[in-house]
């Protein structure tokens, strides 16, 4: 089940290089749709991981400016080895989980997903907050973004086009002491209960993985 908050390439799994090594997650999904939407019949999810290699920072490059006509995380179509570089994070975690929860001629009306990309920075490192800055820019400039809450959860919000359906793809920015995570959901079948549950059991899952 595909989403339309991660572009295939922000996804999707570099080739190891000199500065850093990817994962496919596989089987060990930081984020399950079963533990998001219990008893959904159709689920489905995806993760990729990228850390960077001990002594080998990836090369700095300016951050991208956003492109607005690019409903994807920050409006940029970085892939996870490019985040590495124009963050300075050292790892990067990206993924979704979706689920059909009712029966609908219109994908978007009967499905749900929560897209996610999780930015760690070593502990005290100024670049959280460059970056923090950089993607709040980008939620405001493209998006609305502003201070607000998503699901009980107080961070920085945006909206997003979707592009399965009308509803647009509500997004979230919570920054951690070693960490900045995005949240987004997308779909039309969403109540306070389950946007509260999807967003609270995302973050707990991406603290702890």
């Amino acid at each position: 089940m595909g989403t339309p908050t991660l572009g295939d390439d922000m996804t999707a799994v570099p080739e190891d290089s000199a500065c850093a090594a990817g994962t496919d997650r596989g089987a060990s999904l930081p984020v399950r749709a079963a533990d998001l939407w219990p008893g959904a019949s159709v689920t489905g999810g995806r993760a990729t991981e990228v850390r960077a290699r001990p002594g080998e920072p990836c090369p700095a490059v300016p951050a991208p400016e956003p492109d607005c006509g690019s409903p994807v995380f920050a409006w940029s179509s970085s892939t996870n080895e490019e985040l590495l570089g124009w963050t300075g994070a050292d790892r990067v975690l990206s993924g979704f989980a979706g689920a059909r929860v009712a029966a609908s001629s219109d994908a978007g009306k009967g499905s749900l997903s929560v897209g996610y990309v999780s930015l760690r920075f070593r502990q005290g490192d100024s670049r959280l907050a460059v970056t923090r800055a950089h993607l709040e820019d980008a939620m405001r400039r493209c998006g609305g973004g502003r201070s607000g809450t998503l699901g009980g959860v107080t961070g920085f919000v945006a909206s997003q086009e979707s592009l399965v359906g009308a509803d647009p793809v509500r997004t979230l920015l919570v920054t951690e002491p070693d960490r900045v995570v995005w949240v987004a959901l997308d779909g039309g079948a969403w109540s306070a209960t389950s946007t509260e549950r999807a967003v609270r059991v995302t973050l707990e899952r991406l603290r702890t993985s």
